[in-house]
């Protein structure tokens, strides 16, 4: 790992990443030889460096890392340089560890992309962003436009893509599902991972919709509250609301004033 993590941390001082090609097949040691042998690292890799990326997942991982560095190809050498600096301030780790880290755990290949657009972009928000592009499907991160307006998939993606951060809940809705819109930071990563802008209107506080009571739900609320605390009176027998009562009809007066009594 230590060996592996220079290799990664030494592409960033490859001066043209042009030369790299993105292979047609599934023979990524070749590629692995191609980052070898152009980097800057004593005239490439030692030959007990390289038998030890070849034991690393070597097909899986330099096929994300070769992606990665693709992305980059439009940036300088000191461009590369001072984001290795800065996320290793922030990281408090060896860059190259940072980022085999998190080329590593990226689950699709088109993820790599995006994530070299986020490290051009160099913006505060980088490791949040990371971690969100981490946790959120490929195929999920193509739904997040839909909710630049609130919006709820019934499918079941808003829930997950909400428990990544990248929406935030609009509305309450009592009488079907709540509503949904991108967070800032889903914002950020459809704007600098994915060249998508969107123009989200968000509120300040929380939109409620909710079934107002009218006039006549008011009446009939206060008719059966009536009906359950007033006695009634059916066939010549006065019944009372605790059900085990009964008398005659002057039997109400003695009643109503009993209850204004508190008994």
């Amino acid at each position: 790992m230590e060996h592996l993590s220079k290799i990664v941390n030494q592409s960033f001082n490859i001066s043209d990443l042009g030369k790299l090609k993105m292979a047609n097949s599934s023979f990524w040691l070749n590629q692995l030889k191609a980052v070898a042998n152009i980097i800057p690292y004593a005239g490439g890799l030692f030959a007990e460096e390289l038998q030890i990326c070849y034991d690393y997942k070597t097909d899986e991982f330099f096929r994300k890392f070769t992606c990665y560095l693709l992305g980059l190809k439009e940036t300088t050498v000191e461009e590369r340089q001072q984001f290795a600096e800065d996320i290793q301030n922030k990281a408090g780790d060896f860059s190259g560890n940072v980022i085999l880290g998190m080329v590593d755990r990226l689950d699709n290949i088109n993820k790599q992309t995006i994530l070299a657009r986020l490290t051009i972009a160099k913006i505060k928000d980088f490791f949040r962003l990371n971690s969100m592009l981490e946790r959120i499907p490929y195929v999920d991160i193509n739904e997040l436009p839909k909710y630049k307006d609130p919006f709820y998939d019934e499918s079941g993606d808003t829930d997950l893509l909400y428990s990544t951060g990248a929406l935030e809940l609009h509305t309450i809705d009592a009488n079907s599902s709540n509503k949904y819109i991108l967070s800032k930071l889903g914002e950020k990563l459809l704007q600098w991972g994915c060249l998508i802008n969107l123009d989200v209107k968000r509120m300040k506080g929380m939109n409620m919709e909710l079934n107002y009571a009218t006039n006549e739900d008011i009446d009939s609320l206060f008719d059966d509250f009536r009906k359950t605390t007033r006695p009634r009176y059916e066939n010549e027998t006065l019944y009372f609301p605790d059900g085990t009562k009964s008398g005659k009809l002057e039997d109400e007066d003695q009643f109503l004033y009993d209850l204004s009594k508190g008994k």
